[in-house]
Parts: structure tokens; sequence; C-alpha cells
């Protein structure tokens, strides 16, 4: 399907791939993914742009993440042709549990495994950037590491090198309430997610102690978790949530003791490695700053052009989708 908003093309549909080998092992047949693009290529394809979606994301990248892709966006659709392609896994679109029952777990690098099949099927196997915050940054810097011939700069926003321990534990909270009973469960999952993409010092800001709006009996910040709980079960899949966020807690491309599986490796010809970005939010707690920073440490001492910048907000982990506009004047400077 093929729409236009002004004079920006907008291109919705879906792309088979076939089967799919994972890296448990395993080979998912008949796989299908949800793609968007707004925009065109150039003649030469130099102006694609791959926005990779967080934990519970689509393909639409300018609905979610308006200031960095959109008209008058860091990357807008009348000069860049911005993709988006609904993870494997999720539930809007691509291939996932929802449609399969024995669905297995998926990892981040079967994900741009997906993707990078995708794009071929479009035939587009060059990419000027690749930009994504949390679970989209993981992917982005996935992409660096797996297909570094085909990426120009990766982007990654509020993620670094691995899932930490809090990250892991705090998701295994989340499934095991959706495993306890998926409606209320993915409540309370969403409840908590919530907590971790805020600092305290929002929190305190904008709830305090006070009563809700709506409801007198409870704080504010009891009603605005229930407001978001409504939102969330409105649109998202349990099952799709425990998959994903079994990718997130599968994310490990160091290469050091501690390290799953490793990644980075030594590479013999540096010259070619595309430019990485990384992004940390200064009041992020589930992704600290300083944990960022050392996953762009690490990856420069493996030959790539990495650095570190940091954006400044009291937001939380959520700031890259809360304030779009202030990482957008951040990375402006990266756009050649």
């Amino acid at each position: 399907m093929t729409t236009s908003s002004g004079a920006t093309s907008i291109d919705e549909r879906t792309i088979a791939i076939g089967s799919l080998q994972l890296d448990g092992g395993t080979t998912l047949p008949s796989v299908e993914q949800r793609v968007t693009i707004y925009g065109t290529p150039n003649a030469g394809a130099s102006n694609v742009v791959l926005v990779p979606h967080a934990l519970t994301g689509s393909s639409r990248a300018a609905e979610w993440w308006p200031g960095i892709v959109g008209e008058g966006a860091l990357y807008d659709p009348q000069r860049w042709c911005v993709v988006g392609i609904n993870a494997l896994g999720s539930c809007y679109g691509s291939t996932g549990p929802g449609n399969r029952a024995d669905f297995p777990r998926v990892t981040v690098r079967d994900i741009v495994r997906a993707q990078r099949a995708t794009l071929s099927q479009l035939g587009i196997e060059h990419l000027a950037v690749v930009i994504g915050g949390s679970l989209g940054g993981m992917q982005a810097l996935q992409w660096a590491i797996d297909a570094p011939e085909r990426v120009e700069h990766a982007i990654v926003v509020g993620a670094h090198d691995h899932h930490s321990a809090m990250g892991i534990a705090l998701n295994a909270i989340q499934r095991e309430c959706l495993a306890l009973d998926p409606v209320r469960g993915l409540r309370i999952a969403r409840k908590l997610a919530m907590l971790t993409y805020k600092s305290e010092a929002l929190l305190n800001e904008r709830h305090g102690r006070k009563p809700d709006r709506n409801d007198a009996s409870l704080f504010d910040i009891e009603g605005y978790l229930e407001l978001q709980a409504d939102r969330f079960t409105s649109r998202m899949d349990a099952a799709s949530y425990a998959t994903l966020t079994h990718a997130m807690d599968s994310f490990d491309v160091r290469l050091d003791d501690s390290s799953s599986y490793g990644g980075y490796g030594h590479v013999a010809d540096t010259s070619a490695l595309p430019k990485v970005t990384f992004v940390g939010i200064s009041s992020d707690w589930l992704f600290r700053p300083q944990d960022v920073r050392d996953a762009a440490a690490r990856l420069a001492r493996r030959g790539y052009p990495a650095r570190y910048t940091e954006l400044e907000s009291r937001h939380g982990h959520d700031a890259f989708l809360a304030e779009p506009q202030a990482l957008s004047e951040q990375l402006k400077a990266t756009i050649d």
C-alpha cells in the first residue's frame, strides 16, 4: 500500500523472506516482515536510513519518533528514504508468537538477520544510517558488527553493548507476571517498565505525593501508572512482549570473559568500518550513561571509529522518545 502525506510518499507492505536460520539452532519457516518506507531512495541509494524500533514500537517510525523522522525532522523524507521494519517476534505485522503458537526464542542478531534479508528483497544493500534507541539501539549496533560493509553510520541511543544484570532481572520479573496472568500480568509489567524508563527526579517533580486528578483515593503516580497500563494492554501482545524482552536479555556483543558469545572480534581491515555514535542519557538508570560510554570505548579499541555523546535530560531512559527535538539537535552534527 502506497500513500502520500503532502509531498512525502509512504509505502507500507509485508515482505516474505522465506525461512530464517536462528541463533538457537532452529529454522523459522515462511517469515514475513512488515515494512514502512517514507520517501524514496535517490539514484545511488545513498540516502537510505533504517530505524529499528524499541521494545513496543512498530515499523511506522514517523508515528513514534517525530523530530527524528518526518517533515522538518532530522531525517526528513524529502531528503532521506527512511525504512522501518517491525521486529521479528513483534505484534505489528511481522512473524511472531501471535500467529505461531510454537514461536521460538529469538536474539537481536536474529532480528537483524531478518532485516538484512528484508532489505535485500527490497533491493537495498547499503544504508547511510541505522539509528535506534534502547532495543532499537541494540539492533543498530548489531548491524555495525554483523554487516559493517552495508552500513556507513550506526547511531546507538540509550543502549550499550550488552544487557546488564539489572536489565535482565527486571525483564524476568515482568515475564513472571505475564506467566501468572497474560492480561493482568501485562498491566503490571508495563507499570514496572514505566518506572525504569523515568528518573526519580522527574517522577517527584511531576507527581510527588499529589492525589490523582481523576480519583482522589489514589496518588497521582498510581493514576499515571493505571493510565499507562490501560493504553498498553489495548495495543500490545503479551507473548510478543515476552519474546522481545528475551531478545534484549540475549544481547551481548562484547569480546571478553563476561560475554555470552562475543561479537566485535579482531578486524583485519578497519578502514572500511562504519562510524558508530553512542548517545548516553544523563538521567538513565536502566542503561547508565557511564556504561554507554564504556561500550563506545570498547568498540573503539576494536578499530571502529566510535564516539560518545550525552543527552542532558531529566526524563530518564525515555528521553529519546520524550525529547526527540533535543536529541535531533544533538545529532545534527552527525549528518554529512
